[in-house]
């Protein structure tokens, strides 16, 4: 499996939407190949939120259909990829951070 933790599914969703990217591009105001570029790409690409709304709009769906997470869990990380800091959902974090801080039993 690849080493991404957020996929981008432009091109699953073209295809079954069954559009073209001449189709894409005249419905967006861009290039063909500005559309091409965006539907080969597998990670999500830096977008607008304006090219976000658009693409949206033009492809009738929600931002959540063109993104899909992959946890860590599923991922094979090797090297030099696991140095880097890994997250933690927030309510995990602040469980652990409430066990640390528990008035400790000082005897006086």
């Amino acid at each position: 499996m690849d080493k991404r933790m957020i996929a981008w599914r432009l091109n699953e969703i073209m295809a079954k939407k069954r559009i073209r990217n001449k189709d894409l591009a005249a419905a967006l105001g861009i290039d063909e190949n500005s559309v091409h570029r965006l539907r080969r790409t597998d990670e999500m690409p830096r977008l607008t939120g304006e090219r976000l709304n658009g693409l949206c709009i033009a492809l009738e769906c929600q931002p959540g259909d063109l993104i899909v997470f992959i946890p860590d869990d599923d991922i094979d990380t090797t090297g030099e990829e696991q140095q880097k800091v890994k997250p933690i959902p927030v309510r995990e974090y602040l469980k652990s951070k409430a066990d640390n801080s528990q008035p400790q039993d000082i005897a006086a």
